[in-house]
């Protein structure tokens, strides 16, 4: 077996960092939508906010209500960053194991440039990636009357439905407003009075 000097060693540490930050960059952050429209029912924002995170997961980028009762999407937990699988980074552990017991330090250090090539480039990934999921999670959201005005970043384990759920606004309940009515007052005019009929004397003058 070959042997490895310190600064080889050394090499072969950072290239292995450099190569798994390569392999999981690709893996989208988790977001959170923040809906500006004010809704009438938390709970069934939540419940519609996971049936989007779910179609959007699942492939759609349009027609997500027609697609949600057509195919019976369940409403689980779906984090903003759960759609897309990380790339693979197996083979480039292996065959840098094997060749660098055979080529020692230069190899190595030719790994660590490679792989931090590679971190700039899934990086890129990752952001495509993002910027496709908040397109289609906005275009769900707005199909169910939800608008979103910007965008949470979350720690890769919270739940990004409750978490938006519990920064929307809710709308108050809608009281009708009592009509007002010109009240009219009718005056009449005053009527005389009337006046009983008196009997009528009979004069006779006498001769």
């Amino acid at each position: 077996m070959v042997g490895i000097s310190k600064s080889g060693k050394a090499a072969l540490a950072v290239a292995a960092m450099a190569t798994a930050l390569a392999g999981c960059s690709t893996k989208p952050r988790n977001f959170a939508a923040s809906v500006s429209t004010p809704v009438p029912d938390r709970v069934a924002f939540e419940q519609d906010y996971r049936t989007c995170a779910a179609l959007v997961k699942s492939g759609h980028s349009s027609g997500f209500k027609t697609a949600a009762t057509s195919t019976a999407i369940g409403a689980g937990a779906v984090g903003a960053g759960a759609s897309v699988a990380a790339l693979g980074a197996g083979g480039t552990y292996s065959s840098f194991g094997a060749a660098g017991a055979a080529a020692g330090t230069v190899l190595a250090a030719a790994t660590v440039v490679t792989g931090l090539a590679g971190f700039g480039i899934t990086r890129a990934i990752r952001g495509g990636k993002e910027r496709k999921f908040k397109r289609n999670m906005s275009a769900c959201l707005s199909e169910y009357g939800y608008e979103v005005a910007d965008w949470e970043k979350l720690k890769k384990r919270d739940d990004a439905a409750a978490f938006a759920s519990r920064q929307v606004a809710v709308a108050e309940p809608r009281r009708d407003e009592p009509v007002m009515i010109d009240a009219v007052v009718m005056t009449e005019e005053p009527q005389p009075a009337e006046v009983p009929a008196q009997p009528l004397a009979l004069v006779t003058h006498e001769g």
